[in-house]
């Protein structure tokens, strides 16, 4: 089908094209993407032939962060091109493929119709809408600067989004040589070496002890492996109550702060969390205690929610916030150094928005660097094992071979 469309680019042109899809669904999912706001989607009866065919997307039904990036993204533009909010919510309500995320987008249009406030209706949905967000739409709303809110939510959700691809595609490659590694060593174990076993008995030789080991590992996991499986699964059910548990939760994220280079990783990139929330904040205007208080949702770990207390108290006091960072061993003393900087010449905000930026990079290239490290040392290990299972299971065949030719 051809569909004829009317939209606005993020200058606030308005666009008017021609496009070939499967429904009107699919093109309105497909231009949210490409970050134009649409207006308005009908049949056309032009030819199919002349026109390029979009690719399908069905999403979800689960609101997702993309969800959230596109919506405060939309949101910019309209309110940037002069909409008002009830009529800029109707337009993003209209092309929300979600019946679940739609819904929601309703109940927030009809309860600012009513006359509530914009970021109070935000809140009805803690779900989506984090306290981070609703906080700064409240400022907007308040200030007049919605358009310059939605610019750096957007920002920062996109910001967040793109960091957390980076780091879910860091982990795809251990978690699939891992599993690659299960699968060959039960495999060898739990039936290759068996078939090997048979015939070393039947050839009454003398094997080299590594052979024996590699025997006797098999036997085990052949004659055990219902009490290994069910270990395995105890082990990832425990795995998982612990991350819904949040006492176990805090305990282990303490924990993992103080384990050799895992620890200053995992610091670094919770304070990054911290740095995007404080920078969006900030620059739109929240005072500074209530966006301490605020970030606070954005961190589950316990030492650095208490960094985050002592930060508190120290500005209630009268102090600085670089110098208190500085004195936490979980924070990178340039990241502070330049905080401390920034508000020695009266610009927090843009200091830590600067200590942000810089902070996402360096954390960026250090993933990518250790997943191309990670890359050839899992293949190495992987052949390794490989390797050592092969010589343990050819060894006796090579020594009983050269102890017949003499």
């Amino acid at each position: 089908m051809v569909f004829a469309y009317e939209a606005l680019t993020a200058n606030g042109d308005l666009v008017r094209e021609r496009v070939e899809a499967a429904n009107r669904e699919e093109v309105i999912e497909t231009l949210r993407t490409r970050s134009l706001v649409v207006l308005r989607v009908d049949e056309s009866v032009v030819p199919k032939g002349a026109l390029s065919h979009l690719g399908g997307a069905t999403g979800r039904r689960k609101v997702t962060r993309r969800d959230v990036l596109l919506f405060a993204r939309q949101m910019k533009m309209m309110l940037e091109a002069g909409a008002a909010i009830v009529p800029a919510l109707e337009t993003i309500e209209r092309q929300i493929r979600k019946p679940a995320f739609r819904s929601m987008i309703h109940d927030v249009r009809t309860a600012v119709e009513n006359g509530g406030g914009f970021a109070d209706a935000l809140r009805e949905h803690p779900q989506v809408f984090t306290p981070v967000f609703c906080t700064m739409v409240g400022v907007g709303e308040v200030t007049g600067k919605l358009p310059e809110v939605f610019d750096r939510l957007s920002i920062l959700a996109q910001r967040r989004y793109n960091f957390r691809k980076t780091l879910v595609s860091a982990l795809v490659y251990p978690a699939i040589v891992g599993a690659l590694s299960f699968t060959v060593v039960s495999v060898l174990l739990g039936f290759v070496v068996p078939r090997f076993r048979e015939l070393f008995l039947g050839l009454n030789a003398e094997l080299p002890t590594s052979t024996r080991i590699l025997l006797a590992c098999s036997d085990g996991f052949v004659t055990y492996w219902p009490v290994l499986l069910a270990i395995t699964a105890g082990l990832g059910v425990a795995g998982f109550v612990m991350i819904r548990n949040e006492p176990c939760r805090r305990r282990a994220g303490t924990a993992m702060l103080n384990m050799p280079f895992v620890g200053v990783l995992l610091a670094r990139l919770i304070f990054a969390t911290i740095l995007q929330v404080w920078a969006a904040m900030l620059q739109s205007r929240v005072p500074l205690l209530d966006a301490l208080e605020k970030s606070k949702d954005a961190v589950r770990n316990a030492a650095f929610l208490e960094l985050i207390d002592n930060v508190q108290a120290a500005v209630s006091s009268g102090g600085r916030v670089g110098e208190t960072l500085a004195g936490s061993p979980f924070v990178d003393p340039m990241l502070a150094a330049a905080i401390t900087t920034g508000e020695d010449n009266g610009h927090l905000a843009e200091a830590v928005e600067f200590s942000s930026v810089c902070a996402d990079d360096d954390n960026t290239q250090l993933i990518t660097t250790l997943t191309r490290i990670a890359e050839p040392v899992f293949i190495a290990l992987l052949g390794l094992m490989v390797g050592t299972v092969a010589m343990s299971l050819f060894l006796p065949m090579f020594d009983i071979a050269g102890a017949a030719r003499h």
